[in-house]
């Protein structure tokens, strides 16, 4: 992939999970969340708080390396199907291990976890999704179709 268009890749998937952190904590779980500020949650602010600025930029992380990798990997399938699989990939190495340690360190309620865990798994999919639709074909592949075009020795994943 280009630097152009991995750029493009990595700004469309980073405005998708801004868009998709808002639906999902701010209006989803947002009743959820509601008992919970000011003890588990910080209290909402009334002005700026150069810590919100955390959250996207986690999210930038998470989606630059995304975007990086995606390349990178050998995966088989159609577009779609390997962007799901890195989505899955993506959601298994980051973001449920992430809210597993939330819960394990905090007093959460099993249902609100499951409900997170479950939105960011969607959330996750969706965005690797657009990676893998936007990104085209997969460096890997296309160099091992014109080194080996049998493919049987290439160690793949799915």
């Amino acid at each position: 992939m280009i630097i152009k268009r991995s750029i493009v890749v990595g700004i469309a998937a980073f405005v998708l999970s801004q868009l998709l952190a808002i639906v999902i904590h701010g209006v989803i779980l947002a009743p959820d969340y509601k008992p919970y500020y000011g003890t588990l949650l910080r209290a909402l602010p009334t002005q700026f708080d150069w810590r919100m600025l955390l959250l996207p930029a986690t999210h930038l992380c998470f989606i630059g390396a995304l975007v990086w990798i995606y390349p990178r990997l050998a995966i088989k399938g159609s577009r779609l199907i390997r962007g799901l699989k890195l989505g899955l990939l993506g959601y298994v190495i980051g973001q449920l291990p992430l809210w597993l340690l939330w819960y394990a360190e905090q007093p959460w309620p099993d249902e609100l976890v499951v409900k997170q865990l479950f939105l960011e798994l969607v959330s996750s999919l969706l965005i690797g999704a657009t990676i893998g639709l936007m990104s085209g074909a997969a460096r890997r592949e296309t160099q091992e179709t014109a080194v080996a075009p049998d493919r049987t020795s290439t160690a793949a994943i799915g």
